[in-house]
């Protein structure tokens, strides 16, 4: 794929490159998801562009922590040394 890119973009295919992803964000398609951003499949989160609900990075990253206070009060584990305040309300 980098040898296709690099007909596109030369130099992409570079021995200084390295790591290439192309970004491809699809907001048509939507998940159903219930308040949690928990899937139909019991205990299948979804987080970040993946969930189909942010348009940016803040949201996805509120988004993760959400889910990880969700995991936390169903398991009840105790956050991880040093994570705790990034997680609790």
């Amino acid at each position: 794929m980098l040898e296709a890119m690099d007909r596109l973009c030369p130099e992409v295919a570079s021995r200084h490159t390295l790591l290439y992803g192309a970004e491809v964000k699809f907001y048509s398609s939507r998940l159903q998801l219930n308040p949690c951003l928990e899937t139909q499949v019991a205990n299948l989160f979804t987080v970040g562009d993946g969930a189909s609900v942010t348009r940016g990075l803040v949201q996805a990253s509120a988004s993760g922590v959400a889910v990880a206070r969700e995991n936390l009060s169903r398991t009840g584990a105790p956050a991880v040394p040093g994570v705790e305040a990034l997680v609790s309300p």
